[in-house]
This record gives structure tokens, C-alpha cells and sequence, in this order.
């Protein structure tokens, strides 16, 4: 599949040329003297492609806002008339192609800009490094004799042209240096995240984006030797290059570590002679799969971070603490400085990184990594979740199989924790440790992660079980597998009484049953919903099945078969027609416990003072993966608007004490109490804690006695400072939760499942009458990634959803962010039952 990617991609043909334009005269001006907007840059890679020998580009795909991702290939004119041949020998050394690889492979680089929008510089740097590296003239073309270097100008064009469109409109004549200038203080959301705001930095394992989804197709048909990820920090932080800091994930080899340190030491070389500041083995470490240093990592490749000074408050230049001016000439020539270094240090030492490279994929189909020989995930796990997670494993490449017996295997439980002998069933998915993405595949099934040092940049749990909520087995023994057979689901169900139903049922037990549900809706079928789990001859449906009555459907006529039908396929949902109303077991369909699921009308305020990347979390759910309408009204509206329009509201984490005064905080609570339904997700539910009318509160640590704070205080050294806050941090883990399934919020789950805390306090049980304590952080709960032990406490026990009555309406408290950067499946579910199931 993936190896098919490139060869189907037309590349540009090129000419002759020996020197190509500069970027100076394509753009008419100095780079540095202003901020290119993203159209002019793919124009420049266009040009250079065109007038070089030395360079081919492609098209990989195209943004939510229409805009072009390119690729330019850069290498000697001899290379790059062979480049299929080059990147198939590639794949045969990683072991994804059959066949030896040749003896005359070419080391590859792939340096990849401005995955961050307004870390504007590195796409600026891409101009100037292109330009030097198209040169004949250039000492780069020796080095492009034994490599090819990929370049992505620009993973995130639609951030850019937000920040950079921005700065272009506010900046004068003169940039202003002056820190407190406008042109230093950009606007919400800000140019750092993509069209929906999300961080693309965050989602390369996950490719909840399209940008990704497109980006990763050429990545992993081409397999790079070197990654490197272009960003900016502070304005008074130097420059950071590898190597990376601790802790490291435990697969991160030493050959990868001690390659890092010879890149480093030939960048430190150049800014040595320059006196540039730089700093290296601090703050940006290898562990999160999900970054463009860490997920290259995984596969293979010498993955790293490049900090620059600057980000968004930088502009076209910024005066720092020590008075000095921060150009964005500076900022691109230090990128442009490593850039060249990189490709130059790695053409040194070619051989040596093809042969490291050859051995890593050996060891990973002869040797794997880690304590368990293979992965099994019960094909009986609720709804299309194996489904989801098999779409999932193809677009990371990983391979599987299944089970091809029942068999009882040793390992460890995903979903009790519990080491022993676990039963295996034929059909079962499997995925086997050893396999060419072996190191990838422990990184994000295994449930726990090493730690060498608990001062973490971020998450420290995502096993892929606990995210799609699946049955699972860590198996410490190998199996015997066959082929995949994906499952064939989707349509009305054929049965004798077909011709007229009196109803169709489908279960909702999955995410993607929220997608059909939306669907129902927006073709104004009228849907109900069971209280009681029910049964109809061998036909059963636990709580909240997907019902559609003939009754109350009449205006859609005699097509409503043919309706349901094409919509249960396009959704592959299967849909059980029923002869009759009368259940064998449980609430007939005519009951009150069976009721209407009525379309919602939905709000959510959008601006400042939310988080931009939980508001658009919210707006990519109902956007892109429901299809269902949000309207996104201004927050400063929020506190005087008429909320009437709406049934549902939604409040992403953030503090709305700058936009719901009392006033305000009081229209809102009297717009619950006349049948409102507010969902109040993670900082938003702790901002309403306190408040008059809501009854949600937060345990607040225990003051600690006058004669520990004193031990404390002598013992404490400022070195030690961000040490010391360690025990009372959570990076962010996995939990084990109870759920009361018998609550509409609890519809589709078992008895209990689990979720991804970061918070650290501990939010309390709910204890007014007429609310619902419908998920509890589990005694013991934490089952993946790293928890200080004093947060611990105050987790252990502590509220992670529920639902407090107020008149006619009701509050749900989401205390932990169900959609986090759109991984969690079994966070959809629980979102899609806050909005649809959860009513009185």
C-alpha cells in the first residue's frame, strides 16, 4: 500500500540548470526583510525544481483550507534518475520490501518546517537551504553524491498564512522591536496550530489530521535515515540541537544516541566559529510517540528537535532581556546553518548509517524489542473498536494476523492488570512483536513505559488498548496466526419478516455509532432510544440501542428501507429489523423507558480565554468526524446572548471569569433549570467549581504541618526546584474507571473502562441529590504511564465524569478532556453520549 504511494505521484520534470534563481530575486526581497506568505514559497520550490538538475518535487496533498503540501527532492542529477530504485532499496534494507538491498544505497535526510505556524522562521531557512543546496557551485553537491534530501517547506501552511498574514497586516514601514510593540502580542488563536488547532507535533502517531494522514504516506514509503523537526522557543533561549534530553524511551538505541551527539558536535562547530549561543541535552526529550522527532525514532531514523529562539512574539526582530535584537534574518540563517550540517555530517558518514539503519530492522524481525512476543485483541471487544484500531495499525504500516486457534496463552491482561494464562480465540486479531515496525509496535502497545528520569515533557501513557477500549492480552508467547479477515458489517440484516418492520435496532456500543446517529438525524428520521436492555427472539440490545420505529417515520414514505439501508452500510452499522414491539425480555418499544433521541441544537462559545486546542477538538468532532452542526458563537457574547436557540452547550477547557460575570453565570444557570444541557469539560468544570448553583467541588491538599515545612525548607536546594514539585504532578496517565453503565452517559461501555488523566487535584464525588457519579477513578486505577505520589492520592478515588440535575436541565462534568487531541476512542463515546444520550 504504502509502497505504491510514491511511484503513483507525478513528479515535475527538471532541466539542466546549474544555478538556480534565489530566493531574492523570485521574491524581490532579502529574505528576512519580511515573512513570505506559504503560496510564494511552494512558487520558489516550483522554480528551482524546474530550472535544476538537482531537484524533483511532488504534490502529497492539500490542507482543510485548500492549501499545497510539497515535497522537493534534493540530490546529484545521477541519484535522482534513479530515485524509485533508491527508495525501494531503502525499504529492502528496512525489511518492508522483499529482497537484498544493493551495495550502492544513498543515505537519506528528510528535514521537515514549520510544523508550527507561527515558528515562522524554519520555512524561510527551507527557502535559503534549497537555494544552496540546488547550487552546483555549493559544497553540498559532494555531499548529495551518496544522499537524498527530502524537504517539506511547510507541514503546517494553513498556521503559517494565519500568523503571517497577521503580522503583514499590524507590522509599520520599520518592524518595532520594542517587546510591548502589537506586532509582538498575536491575537487568539494564534498561527501555532492548524485549521481545526490542533498541534501537528502532537498527532504523527495518532494522524487524527489530514496534513498527517497525507504527510505520513510518503514518510513511511521512503523510511528515512535523519529526521529533523524545525521549532522555535523563547525569545531569550538560544538555540537547542540534539543531543535530546531524558529521559529517552528505552528503544532509543545507542547508536541513535551516539549519532545525535556527531550531529551536534558538527552544528556546535559552525556556531563555535560564529558565537552563537546553543545548548544541548535539556528540555526536549525522546519519549511521547507522537512528536517529529520521537515517531522517526521509533522507525528507525535519528529523529530530532531543532530549537530556535524566536516563535511568534519574534516578528521580523525583537529586543531580548540583554538589549540585543532578535532578527528573523538571525533566526533563518542559524535553521539554515543546521539544516546544511545535518546533510553534511550524515553524507559523512553514509555508510555507517545505512549499515545502522540495515541492523535496526534485522534485530526487529529476528530479535524484538521487549518482554512479549505478541499483542492479541479479543475480536469480541464492543462494537467496531477492532475495526477502528486494524484502520489504524494500516495507516502506521504495523502488520498483523489472526488467531488461528483458541489457545490459552501467559501474559498480562490490558484490562485487570493481571499476569497468568489468558484465553485466545481463533480469529483473534494478533500483532506480532516481531516484524519490521517492531520497535514502534512495543512503543504503543506495551502498557507501561520506562522511565529513566519522571521530569517528562508530556503524556506518559497511550497504549492502544486502553485508547480504543478493546480486550487485550500482552502475550509472552508466541501464536500461531493466518490471515486477516476483516469482518463484514453494515446494512439491514435479512430475515423473514423483512417486507414491513415494525422497527429497526442497532446496537450502540462503539464511537462510530454516534456517526450513524448524526446521520439518522440530519435525514430527519426519528430515532428512540432504550433505558433497559431488551431482548426479541435471539435478538438482544443492551442499553441505549439506535431504534427506528416505523411509527412517527410515516413522511419519509416507502423509501425508508431503502434509507436505512444505504445508511447502515456507509456507516457499516448492522441494523436488525424487529416483527414487533413486544420484547421476550426487558421494556416493550412502545414503553416511556424507550424514548425519543431528539436532534440537538449545539453552542459553544469560540475566542478568547478557551483553549483553543480544546475548542478545536470539539469543533473537529462535530466537523469532521460526525458531520453534525456546531454553531461557534463569540465568547464575549456569552454572558448577555439569548441561549434559548440552544439545546446543548459545550464549554472546552479554559477560564470564563473574563466573559461570564454573575450576571452572566446566572443567565446560564437559569437556562439549565428550563432544560438546558450544559457539558463542562476538563478546566471548565474546574472553573465552575465554587460557583453559586453548581455543585462540583476539588479536594485541595491537606495543609502540611508547620514542623514538615520547616524539614522542608532546610533541605531544599533552587537547583532542585522542578524536582521537588515532582510528586505533586501528573503528566498525564492512564486510569482504570468504574462506570455505571445503567446512566445514559455510561451507554455503550462495560462495567468499567478508562481514561487519560493529567490533572492533578482530585475532583470530588458528587453528592447533591439528583445527581450521578457515572465514572470513578479506581483505588489502584493507574494501568499505563507515571503519576508523582502525592497526585496519586488525590487521583485514586476521585470523579472523572458525571451529571448533576438542576430544574429541568443538567450539568455533565467531563473532568477529563474526552477528546484530547482526537486519539481516544473510547473518549468519542463518552463524548457522543454527553451530547445525545445524556438527558432525563
Amino acid at each position: 500500500m504504502l509502497t505504491a504511494f510514491f511511484a503513483a505521484v507525478m513528479l515535475i520534470p527538471f532541466a539542466a540548470a546549474q544555478t538556480p534563481t534565489s530566493p531574492a530575486e523570485y521574491l524581490g526581497y532579502e529574505l528576512g526583510d519580511r515573512f513570505t506568505p506559504h503560496h510564494q514559497i511552494v512558487g520558489y520550490f516550483r522554480q528551482v525544481a524546474e530550472e535544476s538538475d538537482r531537484v524533483q518535487m511532488i504534490t502529497y496533498g492539500r490542507t482543510n483550507e485548500g492549501r499545497e503540501l510539497v515535497l522537493a527532492f534534493v540530490s546529484s542529477p545521477g541519484n535522482l534518475a534513479r530515485l524509485e530504485e533508491i527508495r525501494e532499496d531503502n525499504l529492502r534494507r528496512a525489511r518492508l520490501m522483499d529482497g537484498t538491498p544493493g551495495e550502492d544505497g544513498k543515505a537519506i535526510v528528510w528535514l521537515s518546517y514549520n510544523v508550527h505556524g507561527n515558528e515562522s522562521n524554519s520555512s524561510e531557512a527551507a527557502l535559503a537551504t534549497l537555494y544552496r543546496l540546488a547550487d552546483s557551485a555549493h559544497e553540498a553537491a559532494e555531499w548529495l553524491e551518496n544522499t537524498v534530501v527530502i524537504l517539506d517547506p511547510a507541514i503546517n501552511p494553513d498556521g503559517r498564512d494565519r500568523y503571517v498574514n497577521w503580522y503583514n497586516m499590524v507590522v509599520g514601514k520599520r518592524p518595532d522591536a520594542d517587546p510591548v510593540a502589537a506586532e509582538h502580542r498575536e491575537p487568539w488563536p494564534g498561527g501555532r496550530t492548524n485549521h481545526y488547532y490542533f498541534d501537528l507535533n502532537r498527532d504523527w502517531s495518532w494522524q487524527t489530521q489530514v496534513e498527517t494522514q497525507q504527510r505520513l504516506k510518503p514518510f513511511l514509503s521512503w523510511m528515512p535515515h535523519v529526521h529533523v523537526d524545525f521549532h522555535e522557543q523563547g525569545v531569550d533561549s538560544p538555540y537547542f540541537f540534539a543531543p535530546a534530553a531524558e529521559p529517552l524511551h528505552e528503544e532509543v538505541t545507542p547508536w541513535q544516541r551516539s549519532f545525535q551527539e556527531t550531529i551536534g558536535r558538527n552544528h556546535a562547530r559552525y556556531f563555535d566559529r560564529e558565537g552563537w549561543l546553543y545548548f544541548t541535552k535539556e528540555s526536549f526529550d525522546i519519549l511521547y510517540p507522537g512528536y517529529g522527532d520521537s515517531f522517526p525514532m521509533f522507525n528507525g531514523a535519528i529523529g530530532m528537535t531543532y530549537e530556535q529562539a524566536g516563535g511568534g512574539r519574534a516578528g521580523l526582530g525583537i529586543q531580548t532581556t540583554l538589549a540585543d535584537t532578535l532578527t528573523l534574518l538571525d533566526r533563518l540563517t542559524h535553521h539554515m546553518t543546521t539544516s546544511l550540517s545535518t546533510v553534511e555530517v550524515t553524507s559523512q558518514h553514509a555508510d555507517a548509517v545505512l549499515e545502522a539503519f540495515g541492523a535496526y530492522f534485522d534485530r526487529a524481525v529476528t530479535d524484538p524489542p521487549g518482554a512479549y512476543e505478541a499483542y492479541v485483541v479479543r475480536r469480541n471487544s464492543k462494537g467496531q473498536r477492532v475495526e477502528a484500531l486494524v484502520e489504524h495499525l494500516d495507516r502506521l504500516d504495523i502488520r498483523y494476523a489472526s488467531a488461528a486457534s483458541s489457545a490459552q496463552v501467559r501474559g498480562m491482561d490490558y484490562r485487570s492488570g493481571a499476569t497468568g494464562r489468558h484465553a485466545v480465540q481463533q480469529g483473534d486479531l494478533v500483532i506480532p512483536a516481531a516484524q519490521p515496525r517492531a520497535v514502534l509496535t512495543r512503543v504503543l502497545f506495551d502498557p507501561e513505559v520506562v522511565l529513566s528520569d519522571t521530569l517528562t515533557y508530556d503524556i506518559t501513557g497511550w497504549a492502544l488498548p486502553y485508547i480504543y477500549d478493546v480486550e487485550a492480552v500482552a502475550s509472552t508467547e508466541p501464536l500461531s496466526v493466518q490471515p486477516w479477515t476483516a469482518k463484514k458489517t453494515g446494512g439491514v440484516v435479512e430475515v423473514d419478516w423483512a417486507d414491513e418492520p415494525y422497527a429497526w435496532v442497532a446496537a450502540w456500543d462503539d464511537p462510530a455509532d454516534a456517526e450513524f446517529l448524526a446521520a439518522l438525524m440530519s435525514e430527519g428520521i426519528i430515532v428512540r432510544r432504550n433505558d433497559v436492555a431488551f431482548r426479541v427472539g435471539t435478538e438482544a440490545f443492551d442499553r441505549g440501542a439506535v431504534i427506528i420505529t416505523r411509527r412517527n417515520n410515516e413522511g419519509i414514505g416507502e423509501n425508508l428501507p431503502h434509507m436505512l439501508d444505504d445508511l447502515a452500510r456507509e456507516h457499516h452499522q448492522r441494523l436488525v429489523p424487529l416483527k414487533t414491539g413486544f420484547v421476550d425480555e426487558g421494556t416493550d418499544l412502545g414503553s416511556g423507558r424507550v424514548r425519543a433521541v431528539q436532534p440537538v441544537r449545539v453552542g459553544m462559545p469560540y475566542g478568547p480565554a478557551i483553549s483553543s486546542n480544546g475548542l478545536g477538538e470539539v469543533w473537529h468532532y462535530f466537523d469532521q468526524v460526525l458531520d453534525y452542526p456546531l454553531t461557534r458563537f463569540p465568547a464575549a457574547d456569552f454572558g448577555s446572548m439569548d441561549l434559548s436557540e440552544f439545546d446543548v452547550l459545550i464549554m472546552p477547557s479554559g477560564s470564563y471569569s473574563s466573559i461570564l460575570g454573575g450576571e452572566g453565570l446566572g443567565q446560564l444557570s437559569s437556562w439549565i433549570r428550563d432544560g438546558g444541557r450544559l457539558v463542562a469539560i476538563e478546566g471548565a468544570a474546574t472553573w465552575l467549581a465554587g460557583k453559586d448553583g453548581f455543585s462540583i467541588k476539588m479536594e485541595t491538599p491537606a495543609p502540611e504541618a508547620d514542623t514538615l515545612k520547616e524539614r522542608r525548607a532546610r533541605e531544599q536546594r533552587w537547583e532542585n526546584r522542578s524536582r521537588d514539585r515532582a510528586p505533586d504532578i501528573n503528566p498525564g496517565a492512564i486510569y482504570r474507571v468504574r462506570i455505571d453503565d445503567s446512566h445514559p452517559l455510561g451507554f455503550g461501555f462495560a462495567e468499567e473502562s478508562f481514561v487519560l488523566r493529567r490533572r492533578d487535584d482530585g475532583p470530588q464525588l458528587l453528592t447533591k441529590s439528583g445527581s450521578w457519579n457515572v465514572g470513578l477513578i479506581q483505588e489502584d486505577g493507574r494501568m499505563s504511564g507515571h503519576t508523582g505520589y502525592r497526585a496519586e492520592t488525590r487521583i485514586e478515588g476521585s470523579l472523572a465524569f458525571g451529571v448533576e440535575s438542576l430544574g429541568r436541565g443538567e450539568v455533565v462534568y467531563l473532568l477529563d478532556n474526552p477528546l484530547f487531541r482526537g486519539f481516544l476512542q473510547s473518549g468519542r463515546m463518552l463524548f457522543a453520549n454527553a451530547v445525545f444520550m445524556a438527558g432525563k
